[in-house]
């Protein structure tokens, strides 16, 4: 948990501030309720990726009480699925109070989960045999909402059971009119010992936080309940977790909620944070008047409501350009160069960033359908994709096929954040890079276009660009201390740390450079080089060691050329080193030229 940040501090003043309200009163109507402390008073709150913060008394055991009611309607939901219960249980409002016994006159339900009628019904249909399993069932669905397994406060609930008449008269009503299945005494015990579940406000803000994740706990990371299902809890607590305030909740706070006589408010913000207050005194409806002023202050403080507006679209396309921009690390030849940047407009890469739901796959999608230069190859970079919304992948399945019909091709490149569903790229050619991308594209241009020897064909020593301009004789004493050899993939060429003695001709496959002296093909890529490319060859500079591993590829024929026998070819013939460094200035400035090309574009 962080110790010092700025919501952490706002946290703390609010606290303080709100803890000199006295007005309420403790619930009383269930006598073990009513010695709670009323100066009683804790604040957490746990955001979507775990982060945990935590004022007050947020350590401090209470029953859980109704706050139970959605986790359990989400039990059941599970159990028996969404016809099953939603025939017994309804999902409307009521503008009653939690311990109403009206039920719908037409279909004899009662009006929704969140009260008391409904609650005790949604109870009786968790699933298991006896009512042991029932309870083990109720137990086990906590324990994934909250991430600790709860216990009962036996105190509380002998005195629910001592006094809950008017729940017991709820449901052998229940039973009377065929909606409750089962002994309603086995029910009742379960649904007193359920809300005699004792949590602190942590674990109710872990269990807020697994709503707002879509029902995956953001702090173990399992699953609690579908995304499906954790949606239609978020929408009963939107309308009906306030009873007979719900109306002036929603205006003036907004987020799905629910409350308990013991004093506990759980809030959700669907995609953002879940919420937890426990104060005892309550107001005339049975709400924690501080857990209802915590709430309704950090939807004014941080505009957290959910129907304030939160920018638009356009913000999820962070740039655009074109193939005669774009650098892959695969180094190629000047005149290889010059036919990409010929064919520039063949690829149009789209970078996108943050979250992609409706409203930013509908202005992405549309962009690139009405973009004038209507290139090939169509590649979205999602390096900066926080999430893609699963139920949007026929959007871009469809765009796909669009662009197909014209003879176009969709890429999707780096879309691997945890909140992009893995068969999202399942609907294009895809890469793990952005890199990947541009050079896949970047060889096709080139075996398309390209009248040269491409850069798969073998090239000699002699057509090394580091060698060219050396007269004959002075070429023919180079050669003449090469040394031949051949390397598997995988093999290293040099390692990282090691002397840097020595320069490499490649005459065919292709060699990258990798970070780290262990580094191996699925190491990130720092840049390739194909046949007629020089490698190693800062060693003609400045010697010491290697600061990057060499690595082949694929299968490479090589010619080596130590600094030693350059040196002492150098004293016989002083040119030599002349002009293989001058070679060698221009293709490093060349070099550094398109890496800053490429930084600006793709990293800018």
């Amino acid at each position: 948990m962080p110790t010092d940040t700025p919501l952490l501090r706002y946290l703390q003043e609010l606290q303080s501030e709100l803890a000199s309200n006295r007005d309420g009163r403790v619930a009383d109507y269930i006598p073990a309720l009513a010695t709670a402390d009323p100066a009683l008073f804790g604040i957490s709150i746990v955001t979507v990726n775990g982060t945990r913060y935590s004022v007050g008394d947020s350590d401090h055991p209470f029953t859980i009480q109704s706050v139970s009611k959605p986790f359990v309607y989400g039990m059941a939901l599970t159990d028996r699925g969404v016809e099953d219960v939603r025939h017994r249980v309804g999902v409307e409002p009521t503008g009653d109070a939690f311990n109403s016994i009206r039920v719908d006159e037409e279909s004899n339900r009662p009006f929704n989960p969140l009260v008391n009628t409904g609650a005790i019904v949604t109870t009786g249909l968790v699933r298991g045999d006896s009512e042991a399993d029932q309870w083990q069932r109720i137990v086990d669905g906590f324990e994934s909402f909250t991430g600790r397994v709860l216990i009962a406060d036996e105190a509380v609930y002998e005195s629910e059971c001592e006094t809950g008449d008017r729940n017991r008269a709820i449901a052998y009503l229940m039973r009377n009119l065929g909606m409750l299945e089962g002994d309603p005494e086995a029910i009742l015990r379960l649904y007193f010992r359920q809300c005699s579940l004792l949590v602190t406000t942590d674990d109710l803000a872990v269990a807020a936080a697994t709503l707002a994740s879509g029902g995956r706990n953001p702090v173990t990371g399992r699953r609690a309940l579908t995304e499906n299902l954790n949606e239609r809890i978020l929408s009963v607590m939107q309308t009906c977790g306030m009873y007979d305030a719900a109306g002036a909740w929603a205006v003036d706070v907004g987020f799905p909620s629910k409350s308990g006589v013991s004093g506990a408010v759980i809030a959700v913000l669907p995609g953002q944070a879940g919420i937890a207050v426990y104060s005892p005194p309550l107001d005339v409806r049975g709400n924690s008047l501080r857990g209802i002023e915590v709430c309704r202050r950090l939807a004014g403080d941080f505009g957290l409501h959910p129907h304030r507006d939160r920018g638009h679209p356009a913000g999820v396309l962070r740039g655009a350009y074109r193939g005669n921009r774009a650098r892959s690390t695969q180094a190629r030849t000047d005149t290889e160069y010059a036919c990409i940047e010929e064919h520039g407009d063949d690829l149009s890469v789209y970078e996108v960033q943050g979250l992609i739901r409706f409203a930013e796959t509908e202005f992405l999608i549309g962009f690139i359908i009405d973009d004038p230069t209507r290139s090939r190859v169509v590649a979205i970079d999602g390096r900066r994709a926080l999430l893609v919304d699963h139920h949007l992948i026929p959007m871009f399945a469809e765009l796909a096929d669009l662009l197909a019909a014209s003879g176009r091709v969709l890429v999707l490149a780096g879309f691997n954040a945890p909140g992009v569903p893995p068969e999202f790229t399942g609907v294009a050619r895809s890469f793990d890079d952005i890199d990947d991308a541009v050079e896949w594209w970047e060889d096709q241009v080139i075996a398309t276009h390209f009248t040269g020897v491409g850069s798969e064909s073998a090239r000699p020593v002699t057509d090394q660009e580091l060698l060219r301009g050396l007269a004959d004789d002075d070429l023919a004493a180079v050669l003449a201390e090469v040394t031949y050899s051949t390397l598997d993939p995988g093999a290293f060429l040099a390692r990282e740390g090691k002397p840097a003695d020595c320069v490499y001709f490649l005459l065919s496959g292709q060699v990258s450079v990798r970070l780290g002296s262990k580094a191996t093909l699925k190491s990130p890529r720092v840049a390739a080089f194909g046949a007629g490319a020089a490698v190693g060859e800062l060693a003609l500079i400045e010697g010491g060691v290697r600061s990057a591993s060499l690595m082949a590829d694929t299968r490479v024929e090589i010619a080596t050329l130590t600094v030693e026998a350059l040196d002492r070819i150098a004293r016989d013939r002083p040119t030599v080193r002349a002009t293989i460094m001058g070679n060698l200035a221009r293709s490093l400035a060349l070099r550094l030229r398109r890496a800053n090309d490429r930084i600006r574009v793709l990293d800018s």
